[in-house]
């Protein structure tokens, strides 16, 4: 049955050839029904003269209907027409594997696999094994989510017959060894043909090349792998071995179940985030808050205690005019403990003035009587520097006069404490009696909070992908029905038409909060998603 561009096959109009193989033909089709596109493989030539294979066909088909994951792609429905097999299959537009650079970014790599093996691991507990796994059966859509396709399509008898020198085929470079034998086929052959599919990506080429069919089964059969590592230095030893290891000739040695092999690469990839992790945080550097008498400063240059009359030999710490902004981040800690010392001490000047009165009170009586006793003779004023220090045979009242009297020449008979060093004028910043002058550090803001882990954002990341993939479905499916309603002169349902809006909305805040680490938001936005979604899957019939 050769099909054109416009012809019918059942309810179907093909629109174009997507491809061809040994088993038939792949065209892109549009349902004169729905009006919606798909993918229509025309399998098995003539199942008439094969009836043991239509029998199997017939039963993976079966199987097939009941896969629904969204990085495989579904099938719709399937028929028999004039001895040939039709199954109708979702239509993915994207990208082959086999069609994207030959050697993929490490990150980029392990993600696809990750998706791959997800799909394995949900068919391979339904008991379906793929048996084809090549990269031009991954498909990768515009959004990055993979398509594992062409699942149970059996292998013929000729596909296995390939040992003539000179004959050539695609598949036979990621056959494992005991396809190629011809013996009891299951998950297992899935994970060896996917190590090479991996080792390519990794590295750009095929383990076995030769330049006839009998070289590369042969090598498949008895030859052992280069190490990837051999060909791209920056993998990890970890990397390399799982690759190996999912190429082991005997499938007791290699990875058991594709769940298996995915959580070895997880566990590489959370690995390698870690220390990039460590360095994203290291390179945000901590917010320091300016202090309160800062805001009179100009902005651009150096901010520094005022201290009027300091005493001899005290260096007040201030923000150097040279200063560069950026400073290592060993400076940074360093500055923080100094900051911390001097915040402490001027927490214990701002309770000495307190704490000294009591004691000399105790020994010369009151400190106002002490204060209001007239002096023989009225001593000069004296600059800071000659005045004693306190101590316990010389008290020194650390009271501040409120306003000096020139004319007077003593103090007012009311001390005046300040509690808030630096909260005023330049005066209330003058040392205390006795008391070097100190510098008030700005005070610190705290630590920001530490933001999501890498494995947290791997999962919103995750989820994410699995509410996109569905959405899309829904999508195309909603597309469809509204462009059929509409020639008919109706339109969608406004209530679904407006659940559609929502759903796309809420998807793009969530992938915008998840890019910007917000997850709380992200998964407020995924809940919201996931509930449209559900609306629309039920309308459809989902």
């Amino acid at each position: 049955m050769a099909e054109e561009t416009g012809q019918r096959v059942g309810d179907y109009e093909v629109v174009a050839l997507l491809g061809t193989g040994g088993m038939g033909r792949v065209y892109k089709v549009r349902s004169v029904i729905s009006n919606r596109e798909e993918a229509m493989k025309i399998l098995l030539p003539d199942f008439a003269a094969q009836p043991e294979l239509a029998a199997r066909f017939m039963a993976e088909i079966r199987t097939l209907a009941g896969l629904d994951h969204p990085n495989i792609t579904q099938l719709r429905t399937a028929f028999q027409i004039q001895n040939q097999f039709v199954m109708v299959m979702e239509y993915v537009e994207g990208t082959t594997l086999d069609k994207m650079p030959a050697r993929l970014p490490l990150d980029q790599a392990i993600d696809y696999s990750l998706q791959v093996l997800a799909a394995l691991s949900y068919a391979h507990g339904k008991g379906v094994t793929h048996r084809d796994i090549k990269p031009a059966n991954i498909m990768i859509t515009t959004h990055g989510v993979v398509k594992l396709m062409d699942f149970g399509i059996a292998k013929s008898t000729e596909d296995l017959n390939l040992t003539r020198p000179g004959t050539t085929m695609g598949s036979i470079y990621y056959m494992s060894p005991e396809q190629v034998r011809g013996g009891t086929v299951d998950g297992r052959s899935d994970i060896y043909s996917f190590g090479v599919t991996l080792y390519e990506m990794l590295t750009g080429r095929k383990p076995f090349q030769a330049e006839t069919s009998y070289s590369v089964l042969n090598a498949q059969l008895n030859e052992t792998p280069a190490p990837p590592a051999q060909w791209n230095p920056a993998l990890s030893r970890e990397l390399n071995d799982i690759v190996l290891r999912a190429l082991a000739k005997d499938p007791g040695a290699r990875f058991q179940t594709a769940e298996e092999f995915r959580n070895a690469l997880k566990a590489v990839r959370s690995a390698s985030d870690a220390p990039a992790a460590v360095a994203a945080a290291a390179a945000v550097p901590l917010p320091v808050s300016a202090p309160a008498f800062a805001s009179a400063a100009p902005t651009t240059g150096p901010v520094a205690v005022p201290a009027p009359n300091p005493t001899p030999g005290f260096v007040p710490v201030a923000a150097s005019a040279t200063q560069p902004q950026a400073r290592s981040h060993r400076g940074l800690w360093i500055g923080l403990g100094a900051l911390a010392a001097v915040l402490a001490i001027a927490a214990a000047f701002a309770f000495l003035p307190r704490f000294f009165p009591m004691h000399a009170g105790q020994k010369t009586g009151t400190q106002v009587a002490a204060n209001a006793a007239p002096a023989p003779t009225a001593p000069a004023p004296q600059p800071a520097a000659a005045t004693p220090s306190a101590s316990p045979a010389n008290p020194v009242s650390s009271a501040q006069p409120a306003a000096p009297n020139p004319g007077a020449g003593q103090p007012s008979a009311k001390p005046v404490h300040h509690s808030y060093p630096n909260a005023g004028s330049p005066e209330s910043n003058a040392p205390q009696t006795g008391q070097p002058a100190q510098e008030v550090a700005p005070p610190v803001a705290p630590a920001p909070p530490p933001g999501p882990s890498p494995e947290e954002v791997r999962h919103a990341r995750d989820r994410f992908m699995d509410l996109d993939a569905r959405s899309q479905t829904v999508s195309s499916e909603l597309d469809s029905l509204r462009r059929q309603q509409q020639a008919q002169g109706y339109d969608l349902r406004g209530d679904m038409a407006a659940a559609w809006n929502r759903m796309n909305n809420d998807l793009r805040e969530a992938d915008s909060a998840i890019n910007d680490h917000d997850l709380d938001a992200a998964r407020d936005y995924m809940d919201k998603a996931n509930e449209e979604l559900r609306k629309l899957e039920g309308f459809l019939g989902r």
